[in-house]
């Protein structure tokens, strides 16, 4: 019934039974003397007098009087929309409350210790991936393969165009339209990374969280984490793939005049 969802609800802000039920009754017709509540709400006739001076202690009804003493007190209830503001005055100063005692718990902990966690399975992380992508404010460093790039390619955009400054680095050809600075491997290294990257994608959101994911066939899993390590590391490792790919555009021919033509001279010594 709807009475009994609305007295839920006043209790869930801190109203007993007896007063919801008060002032539902009051609200319907005022202003009451206790009889008349009474026999409307349902309470106790005992319990009725007692129940209205607690409200009336807290602001929830008033007394009203019509100047003669020998008449019986009557009630009327305090408005619904004043009501509600009070609701939301408290929720607001209990929320502010809560968020900086939680805050000042959480920063004198051992920091040491910051989650971690591991999913299992394709789509799981992939939708892990795109939910940290939606929930974004600032900045996204990512390196994976085109594959991975076009199912994420729309919560990216999304991203970018509330204005996350992206970074991407894809091992093979996009066939998106990409608006944000995106690097790709050279060719003359997409053989050996096929052999030592062909299953990776790496993601820092916000520099708060890292998502490192290894797309194996039997059992692809990722790992979540918001270690400071953890989270430089990637970073650095994705920047510098970057940095590396931009000299091997720009420097290519001479390059290969020293390492060979798949820079197998430098490769194959690590």
């Amino acid at each position: 019934m709807k009475k009994d969802k609305i007295i839920n609800s006043l209790k869930m802000n801190g109203f007993t039974e007896y007063e919801a039920k008060i002032y539902i009754s009051l609200l319907k017709s005022f202003p009451a003397n206790g009889n008349m509540i009474a026999n409307d709400s349902g309470v106790p006739g005992p319990k009725v007098y007692e129940t209205l001076r607690k409200m009336e202690d807290k602001g929830y009804v008033f007394l009203v009087s019509d100047g003669d003493k020998k008449s019986s007190k009557r009630y009327s209830p305090l408005p619904y929309k004043d009501l509600l503001a009070f609701f939301e005055k408290g929720f607001n100063e209990n929320k502010d409350i809560l968020e900086t005692s939680l805050e000042e718990i959480a920063n004198s902990g051992d920091q040491e210790w910051t989650e971690i966690f591991r999913m299992e399975g394709y789509e799981t992380s992939i939708e892990a991936i795109a939910s940290a992508i939606d929930n974004s404010s600032s900045k996204i460093y990512l390196s994976c393969w085109s594959k991975e790039f076009t199912l994420l390619y729309p919560t990216l955009l999304a991203a970018h165009e509330r204005g996350v400054k992206i970074v991407t680095m894809i091992f093979d050809e996009p066939k998106e339209e990409i608006y944000w600075p995106t690097f790709t491997h050279h060719k003359r290294l997409r053989e050996i990374l096929h052999i030592r990257h062909s299953n990776e994608l790496n993601i820092v959101l916000d520099e708060r969280k890292v998502i490192v994911f290894e797309i194996f066939d039997d059992l692809p899993s990722a790992v979540v984490s918001s270690h400071k390590a953890m989270i430089e590391t990637t970073k650095k490792y994705i920047r510098h793939d970057i940095y590396v790919n931009r000299v091997i555009h720009d420097l290519g021919d001479q390059l290969v005049t020293i390492y060979g033509e798949k820079f197998e001279r430098l490769i194959d010594d690590f």
